[in-house]
Parts: C-alpha cells; sequence; structure tokens
C-alpha cells in the first residue's frame, strides 16, 4: 500500500476482516497436484503492416508436458488467426488460463444436490466463487471505472435487459469497472444455450460467456484485486497450494476496499432456497452492504 493510502485512505479499526475457513496450514488444489505448464509463442506476418508479430499461448495440463505443449501451440495458433482476420480480441485461450480444477479450494458450499459452489484462489491471490447453478454477469463500463464510480443507479440498457426476461428476480451490484447482475431466483446451466444466450444479451463480457461454457460454472470474483487496494497480488502458480497465512494476510490488507456494492433489485426479490446461501456467502466476502471504495 502507498504512503498515501496508508495516511489518508479508508480506515475501519472496529471492522477486522472475515477468518478463513478451516484451520489446515494451507489450501490445496481440490484436482490433480502435479499441473505441467507451457508456454509456446509462434510468428506471422501481420496482413495490414506486413511486420513480423508474435502471439503467445499457454497451456495447463494434468497429465503431461506435451498435452500442455499441444495446447499452447494451440492457443497461440488461435491468436495469430484472429490477428490475420482482423479479430484483435483474441479469446480461445482464457478458459485453458482460468481452471478452477487446479486452483486451492478455500471453502466448499453444499445443497441436497451436492456441490453448490467451490472457493478457489485465482492466480494473483484473490478468492473467487465457482457457482454451479447461480447466475453471475459482471458488465463493464469503459466511461466510470474507479475506486467511486460517479453512476448510482445501473444503466438504462441494462435495466431493460434484466427486466425483459419475465419472472426473473435480480440483485445489482457496482463494482469497480461497471456491473455485476446475479439472479436470485432461478438456476441455470452454465453450459445451456440459455444460460449462455442470457450472458450475452445483458453485455457479459465475452470472454467469461467462453468461461462459463468450458469450466461449467459460473465465477464471481470475491477480494478485490491486489493492485487496486495499493498492495502487491499474489503469485499462485497453477496446481500448488497456498499458505494460509499468506491468503489471510492478503485478505486482511485489502478488507478496507470492497469488491462489489449492493445497489438495488430488479423483479421480485426473494431468493429460493438454493441460492440464498449464494447470495449471503456472496455479499459478506465481497463487503457488498458497505460503502467502502471499491477494488
Amino acid at each position: 500500500m502507498g504512503i498515501f493510502d496508508r495516511l489518508f485512505g479508508p480506515k475501519e479499526p472496529d471492522d477486522p476482516a472475515l477468518i478463513l475457513p478451516g484451520t489446515d496450514a494451507t489450501f490445496p488444489p481440490a484436482g490433480e497436484q502435479r499441473v505441467f505448464r507451457e508456454l509456446r509463442t509462434l510468428p506471422a506476418a501481420d496482413p495490414a503492416t506486413g511486420k513480423r508479430v508474435f502471439r503467445s499461448g499457454v497451456g495447463v495440463s494434468t497429465s503431461s508436458h506435451a498435452e500442455a505443449r499441444a495446447q499452447a501451440e494451440e492457443q497461440a495458433r488461435r491468436a495469430l488467426d484472429d490477428l490475420v482476420a482482423g479479430r484483435r480480441e483474441a479469446m480461445g485461450g482464457y478458459a485453458y488460463l482460468v481452471d478452477r480444477r487446479i486452483e486451492p479450494v478455500v471453502e466448499v458450499l453444499r445443497d441436497q444436490a451436492g456441490e453448490a459452489a467451490r472457493m478457489t484462489v485465482n492466480g494473483y491471490g484473490a478468492i473467487v466463487m465457482n457457482a454451479r447453478q447461480a447466475l453471475f454477469a459482471d458488465i463493464d463500463v469503459l466511461d466510470d471505472q474507479g475506486k467511486n464510480p460517479r453512476k448510482e443507479d445501473p444503466p438504462a440498457q441494462l435495466l431493460r435487459g434484466l427486466a425483459s426476461r419475465s419472472g426473473l428476480g435480480w440483485r445489482t451490484y457496482r463494482t469497480y469497472g461497471g456491473w455485476r447482475c446475479l439472479c436470485t431466483n432461478a438456476v441455470f446451466d452454465p453450459a445451456s444455450d440459455e444460460a449462455l444466450s442470457l450472458l450475452r444479451d445483458l453485455g457479459a463480457d465475452p470472454k467469461y460467456v467462453l468461461l462459463c461454457r468450458a469450466q461449467r460454472t459460473f465465477r464471481a470474483r470475491l477480494t478485490p484485486k491486489a493492485w487496486r487496494a495499493g498492495e502487491r497480488p499474489i503469485e499462485v502458480p497453477p496446481g500448488r497450494p497456498i499458505p494460509r497465512k499468506d491468503l489471510q494476510r492478503y485478505v486482511d490488507h485489502t478488507w478496507q476496499y470492497a469488491t462489489a456494492r449492493f445497489v438495488t433489485t430488479v423483479g421480485p426479490s426473494e431468493s429460493i432456497p438454493e441460492l440464498s446461501e449464494i447470495v449471503a456467502y456472496h455479499d459478506r466476502w465481497t463487503q457488498a452492504t458497505t460503502s467502502k471504495p471499491l477494488a
């Protein structure tokens, strides 16, 4: 944290950070511990300029270096194909780089059907909820981002999109980069056409839509991005455990910032039993009912 933030930033001494669940010294991944990771870079000629350009891909495998290398080359090739075709935002490698199976597991919420949500730690140390049926949608707003955004109400276009699905109830949250919406009275299959169509209609990030299908979960970050809170991120290698003391320190140091701020409901306001614990957990860890700056 910078000296300015230490001296003049928000101070809430009576608001201690949440204590991480469990007592084990580390949080290991739930899946295979041995992970192979490969980075491959391929060249091509930029058709617009004729200059030599390069694109990289990352492959992650729990089986072998060869499989990871093949994935990395495929992602790099897709990125080059996107460049040649004029698609500057390559998305193909995103789903491979975010894999909940090889992220450290902090806690699991269960319902009658089994695992309802898994809390994992992403590559830079933030805790993330991976929900089996609770539909989250993050929508970026490029012209109004920051710790204290100007707009206090969801954009009219987003409200129309939420209201257009008759009978669905939503909680809307302000985030550093835009808006987060959580459906509270219906469940969805993350890989279904219905869910993907709804996410696209709401304006969700195309990379996130791809991730939902690939990983079969809806993903929502619960704790702040470290650099927005003036802290150093934790590097969390894929397939490796994270020490409890390191993750608790991350939570403690970023607790003066919220990740999402609850704004309003759209449609029916009640939560169905399958989602009530998800909503409560999300709001508690994101500090959604506080007035803290966003990060």
